[in-house]
């Protein structure tokens, strides 16, 4: 059995890892089809480092993916399926894209993009879909293989050679074309190992059940760092992921209480439109199995989030983070009802300065840029911009993600604007 998955495949084979649209796949399955996978793309050319751009919804097919690249040395993109092909073949050309896997609602983006997009891709594998795609052509598209086809005809013995990979995430190119994020996640080399040691690391971060199992919900889409984050590093703590595609509150209700979630990651919109479901329909809904809500990605309304926890109760967490920075601060709800507004203390591993227009370190109640360093090391930078990647950091390892803020006396972090 490979190296991410083992205790948790010897100990449970048959219970569920993955749940999504089509169905299960157990612990066992999914350990076997990762394996297949990587035997799959190294006999197609792979080789360490390269990159595999997969367009792919919340199903499991893009976990397995993300576990094979981790296991196998190589860079995940996972690509925004709401783009249009220009979009696509900038990102194909600029991350230098080896293989290929996306879903066939997107075939027609995916065969427009390729066929403008200069790079050299040695694998092109087609996932079947259970949805209609627009356009979609009669018959298959040259160039491409039935994943289905190709993960049976490939050994399901475990790879040799292990080697980390990661994902390289592109940013939304709200000012420009999207950009990659190359970060600690991102890393080549070594034994994948380390990104079990990661995930565990950021086991009270997830707050996932300490005796181990749980269950998270992953409702927004799984080529978002964040939800990425939180869906393949409870999978790596031996905890089941259950995959929403497209965000819908009354199913997400029904998700958790269907299927015992013990966790779940939100965004202020998805909080807001599950509120505004009919109070009948949130009066219904259980979620006595609710272990932790945890929110981020964006600023919450004062009013949804006490609402949320007049719902809930005071298991509603928050963080401030990003891409290219990970996690970087935390608050528990019975602290942020003390510091209503407040994204907390940073991490132990973290250290967030507040700096001036001078460049000086500014004290409490004083608002300036936010500046964040891993104390373990780690840094980011933007995949072939080393202009923005200087422009990004005040010193080296001193980074921002661009927004304004200040501390409070208690050493609580407050958001007050972002840089355009």
């Amino acid at each position: 059995m490979g190296v991410l998955l083992a205790e948790t495949v010897a100990a449970c084979p048959a219970e569920p890892a993955i749940t999504d649209a089509r169905g299960v796949t157990t612990w066992s399955e999914l350990d076997e089809r990762v394996h297949r996978l990587i035997h799959a793309l190294r006999d197609r050319g792979l080789a360490s480092g390269d990159a595999v751009v997969a367009m792919l919804g919340n199903q499991a097919e893009l976990i397995e993916v993300s576990l094979a690249c981790i296991q196998a040395g190589w860079i995940l993109v996972p690509v925004n399926w709401h783009w249009v092909a220009d979009e696509l073949a900038y990102v194909l050309d600029d991350a230098d894209a080896r293989a290929v896997i996306a879903d066939a609602r997107w075939l027609d983006v995916v065969t427009t993009a390729m066929a403008g997009a200069p790079t050299e891709v040695r694998c092109r594998l087609l996932v079947e879909s259970t949805e209609p795609a627009s356009g979609l052509l009669a018959a298959e598209p040259s160039g491409f293989e039935s994943y289905e086809a190709a993960l049976a005809a490939a050994s399901p013995e475990v790879p040799e050679d292990p080697e980390r990979g990661g994902p390289m995430f592109y940013t939304s190119g709200t000012t420009g074309r999207p950009q990659g994020v190359r970060s600690g996640l991102s890393q080549v080399g070594g034994p994948p190992e380390v990104f079990t040691l990661m995930a565990h690391s950021f086991r009270s971060i997830v707050d996932l059940p300490p005796e181990g199992g749980g269950v998270q919900a992953v409702c927004g889409p799984l080529y978002h760092s964040a939800q990425w984050v939180f869906g393949l590093f409870a999978l790596a703590c031996g905890a089941s992921v259950v995959l929403q595609h497209r965000f819908d509150g009354d199913e997400l209700l029904t998700l958790i209480d269907q299927h015992a979630v013990t966790n779940v990651h939100l965004v202020p919109t998805q909080m807001r439109r599950l509120l505004d479901l009919p109070e009948e329909r949130r009066a219904a809904f259980s979620g006595a199995s609710l272990r932790t809500v945890i929110h981020g990605a964006a600023p919450c309304p004062l009013d949804v989030k006490r609402r949320c926890i007049a719902w809930w109760g005071p298991i509603v967490t928050e963080y401030y983070g990003g891409t290219e920075g990970g996690f970087l601060a935390l608050i528990t709800a019975p602290e942020w009802q003390v510091r209503p507004g407040s994204v907390g203390k940073p991490l132990p591993i973290v250290e967030i300065s507040v700096v001036g227009p001078d460049g000086a370190r500014l004290g409490p109640g004083q608002e300036g840029d936010l500046y964040f360093r891993n104390l373990m090391g780690s840094d980011f930078e933007y995949h072939k911009a080393p202009e923005k990647t200087a422009s990004a950091h005040l010193e080296d390892g001193l980074g921002t993600l661009g927004d304004i803020g200040y501390f409070d006396e208690a050493g609580y972090l407050y958001l007050s604007d972002r840089r355009v």
